[in-house]
């Protein structure tokens, strides 16, 4: 039986017609397509805040992917708002963390893709960079505005992690954040940087498969068969 992966259901406003001004579940169709492409059952779990709900939801899961979307209130981290931050979501922010801890907790496969990433660090105790403006050395275009297929700036991967494992040459990775990692959270450890130091990726050091990237390799499946691979390796660790 193919593993049921649980993504994570962002929220947008309905901005004209009858339904103007309610909220809808939004994600885009890639991770749908790529979750299929990879041999898994994409199953949207909306964005929600009761406790009991979200453990029954993650509970049926086979694994998790935490979904990109907005900016993360840097009051989790016990910082003030920065005057580069973009729209923030507590509710968002106040799901992904339960859903990140509940899945811990039952040691389901994670997946953090973008802002999931930055919310497996910071759900883990990290903190964020509020903008790629604060990274002394920083020079890369790191928000790309070219085909979302396209990789535009290259990686390096540590040896010896999940990701070299499923990535063994040289790859180009497509870009579209202005916040990354600072302080690492616990257990977390690095395992790609872009070349001026921004934190690419990351795996949970205690756990088979809780792995987290910069990027948006479900917008690269069709373009690059390392991005499909990473996804197939989370599908097979869901089994």
């Amino acid at each position: 039986m193919k593993p049921l992966i649980g993504v994570l259901g962002r929220l947008a406003t309905i901005d004209s017609g009858a339904f103007n001004g309610l909220e809808r579940v939004n994600l885009t169709n890639a991770y749908v397509n790529a979750i299929e492409k990879a041999g898994g059952v994409p199953i949207v779990i909306p964005a929600n805040t009761n406790k009991e709900n979200i453990k029954a939801q993650v509970s049926a899961m086979d694994g998790i992917i935490i979904s990109g979307g907005d900016d993360v209130n840097p009051n989790i981290y016990k910082e003030e708002p920065f005057k580069e931050l973009g729209y923030v979501n507590p509710t968002l922010d106040e799901f992904d963390i339960e859903v990140i801890n509940v899945a811990l907790e039952l040691d389901k496969p994670i997946f953090g893709i973008c802002r999931g990433l930055q919310m497996l660090n910071v759900a883990l105790g990290g903190s964020l960079y509020q903008d790629l403006k604060y990274i002394k050395g920083s020079h890369i275009k790191h928000n790309q505005e070219t085909k979302t297929y396209l990789g535009t700036h290259s990686i390096d991967i540590k040896e010896n992690s999940i990701l070299k494992d499923i990535i063994k040459g040289k790859v180009l990775v497509n870009s579209y954040h202005h916040q990354s990692i600072k302080t690492l959270g616990n257990n977390l450890r690095v395992i790609a940087y872009s070349n001026d130091g921004v934190i690419e990726a990351v795996q949970k050091e205690d756990k088979k498969f809780v792995v987290a990237v910069q990027w948006h390799p479900e917008l690269m499946v069709d373009s690059c068969e390392y991005m499909l691979n990473l996804f197939k390796a989370f599908v097979d660790a869901c089994n």
